[in-house]
């Protein structure tokens, strides 16, 4: 009923995936943000989701307030793997006090939906 909704509003490619839970964290919508984050232990999801929101809340927020909020997030690759179900995409972040940070994120393609690989 309600997955029709969510496969349109999927993005279509990794690194859209990857903007579209970085601009969550930057509006402080840390469950979208952890939503994104590929975990897998079924009975211990909640309980590590739970946690993950809440060290992001205190250290994420904090850094991207330090810098003058989060102004734009721009992709700058995405490197697919061959199979299609893997990517790892090149970011940059843009800060209101004009320093910019450059970074990669594993992005893995789960059911359908990419998102980002914390791996272990």
């Amino acid at each position: 009923m309600g997955s029709e909704m969510c496969i349109r509003d999927r993005p279509s490619t990794p690194g859209a995936a990857l903007k579209n839970y970085m601009s969550a964290l930057s509006d402080k919508d840390y469950e979208k943000f952890i939503d994104g984050c590929n975990i897998s232990e079924a009975d211990k999801a909640k309980e590590i989701r739970e946690g993950l929101i809440a060290m992001i809340q205190e250290k994420g927020s904090k850094t991207i307030e330090k810098k003058g909020g989060l102004k734009e997030i721009e992709i700058v690759s995405e490197e697919m793997a061959e199979d299609g179900n893997s990517a790892i995409v090149t970011y940059k972040q843009h800060y209101g006090d004009g320093s910019v940070k450059e970074d990669t994120q594993k992005m893995i393609k789960v059911d359908g939906k990419w998102l980002m690989d914390i791996g272990k």
